[in-house]
């Protein structure tokens, strides 16, 4: 039996109570500069992380001991293997890291880890926020990713199927949906920011199993996502 967990440092999602004050220190027009760094980079890791677990799944295992001395290194597995897939023990070549594929699953299992239907959305942020240097460019691109959902692999491509916010903010998803659709906007909110959220809301509208009060509505923040949304679909395990 390795030891190799020990290694393995997933980056957590962000605290609701961060992007709140985010957003009401936005919409005041007093943009929070070192808060807004703050989560941007929680996000990026984030979404670092879940790019590495789909790398992983596919074959391609990052070495978290490697990483974690600023070395980028990548373990091949032997896709196909005959036997049981988990016991297949994967050793880095460089510091001699080790694991088997059955403990690195669990390391990732349950922890909203999974690209799911949003790959290009956590690859896009994971590449393209570095090169964000504005405050409004990291802003909107904070904004754009907690807004944007899986998609249906089947027929139907164009269909949301569930917020991305789940797997970048702590909670479960009744309780993000709704802390999504109560994010405070002002004056000091971009235009861009405010499209963004109506469009979140027009696709959650659409999905049948979530279910929140009209749009605008005075007893919005009292209502709560629909209960019986069931741990899996929920949680997209």
């Amino acid at each position: 039996m390795t030891d190799g967990r020990r290694d393995i440092r997933w980056a957590r999602r962000v605290p609701k109570w961060k992007v709140r004050r985010l957003y009401e220190s936005d919409a005041r027009g007093m943009r929070d500069e070192e808060l807004l760094d703050d989560v941007g980079t929680t996000l990026w890791l984030r979404c670092r992380d879940i790019v590495a677990v789909l790398e992983a799944r596919e074959g391609r295992v990052k070495c978290h001991r490697c990483a974690r001395q600023n070395r980028h290194t990548v373990i091949h597995r032997e896709l196909g293997r005959k036997g049981d897939p988990r016991d297949e023990l994967l050793t880095c070549p460089v510091c001699g890291w080790q694991i088997t594929w059955g403990d690195y699953h669990l390391s990732f299992k349950r922890k909203q880890l999974n690209s799911g239907g949003a790959t290009t959305a956590f690859e896009t942020f994971a590449r393209d926020y570095p090169h964000a240097r504005t405050p409004r460019e990291k802003v909107l691109a904070v904004d754009r990713l907690i807004h944007e959902f899986h998609y249906s692999y089947k027929d139907r491509p164009d269909l949301a199927t569930r917020p991305i916010g789940v797997n970048l903010i702590e909670g479960r998803i009744p309780d993000v949906v709704r802390f999504l659709d109560e994010l405070t906007y002002g004056r000091g909110t971009s235009p861009a920011v405010i499209e963004h959220r109506a469009a979140w809301r027009g696709k959650i509208d659409r999905i049948d199993w979530i279910d929140l009060p009209p749009a605008g509505s005075k007893s919005q923040g009292d209502t709560p996502a629909r209960e019986s949304i069931r741990d899996g679909k929920a949680t997209g395990r």
